[in-house]
């Protein structure tokens, strides 16, 4: 007896261990635009008068088209700065699989001139780009709320059963409930949870959900979402139905939006005759 009890302890905690072996990557999970300095561009301590480059990897890791403008400037005072602030168009194809696009772009002939004395800085690279994507889970619908055995007056819709896309800010759950309203309508209810990426933020964002065969839905609070502050927000979409019996259509869920990231890295500069 003594010996079954230990053998199903130890299955338990190898079960129990398989089960949470670390985080799961979702298909849904928040990802777009990543940039990185190349090596040595610029290097890290540079002379007064010395000439040189920046350059950036830039690599689109969301599965939307991106199309944007990236940036470059230094957080010196413009009288000794030595980058003059510039900007470059890029496009870069969405990731397909495990192909990620990906692009360098150099921003040429910089140089720090007449310093007072040895400086330090940060070059800041910073993109702005749009991204839409398109989301259609399947919802169930039914016109009374008290079979529970197809269709579920109240539900979470998973990463996982709804074909959710990395991107910048994308779904990650949608919240549905049924709500009985006068005569033979019922009100479908869904809480949709956005989720954007760590790094980043974006001012210009609209979603729109329309639901097969019966039309848009009526978003509220859209003017209240904020990708600045939250990385995640949940908005509230609903519509009124006649349904005479359970049907499962797609809910077409449509994101637009603009992002913005950035990525920076510490130089030194010292005056000529230092020792580097």
């Amino acid at each position: 007896m003594n010996k079954k009890i230990i053998i199903l302890a130890i299955l338990l905690v190898f079960l129990t261990a398989c089960s949470t072996g670390g985080p799961q990557q979702g298909k849904g999970t928040p990802d777009g635009l990543h940039i990185t300095f190349l090596e040595f561009q610029p290097r890290d301590e540079l002379r007064e008068n010395e000439v040189f480059d920046i350059g950036l990897k830039l690599e689109n890791r969301a599965e939307c088209e991106i199309q944007g403008e990236i940036c470059v400037r230094d957080t010196l005072a413009e009288s000794i700065s030595g980058i003059q602030d510039d900007c470059q168009a890029f496009s870069l194809r969405k990731k397909e699989g495990t192909n990620i696009d990906s692009q360098n772009i150099y921003f040429p002939d910089n140089v720090y001139e007449s310093v007072s004395g040895d400086l330090s800085s940060s070059i800041i690279a910073k993109a702005e780009y749009s991204c839409s994507i398109e989301l259609t889970p399947q919802i169930c619908i039914k016109p009374s709320i008290g079979d529970e055995s197809i269709c579920k007056t109240k539900e979470t819709i998973s990463p996982s059963s709804t074909g959710l896309k990395p991107a910048p800010i994308t779904v990650a759950s949608i919240d549905k409930t049924l709500i009985p309203q006068r005569g033979d309508e019922i009100k479908l209810g869904l809480g949709i949870h956005l989720r954007k990426m760590a790094e980043g933020e974006s001012n210009s964002f609209m979603i729109s959900a329309e639901y097969e065969g019966y039309g848009p839905l009526t978003c509220r609070n859209l003017d209240k979402l904020d990708f600045k502050k939250n990385t995640e927000n949940v908005i509230n979409c609903e519509i009124p139905l006649n349904v005479n019996d359970i049907e499962v259509n797609p809910l077409k869920v449509t994101l637009n939006y603009i992002y913005e990231t950035s990525k920076s890295k510490q130089i030194k500069i010292l005056k000529e005759g230092d020792e580097l």
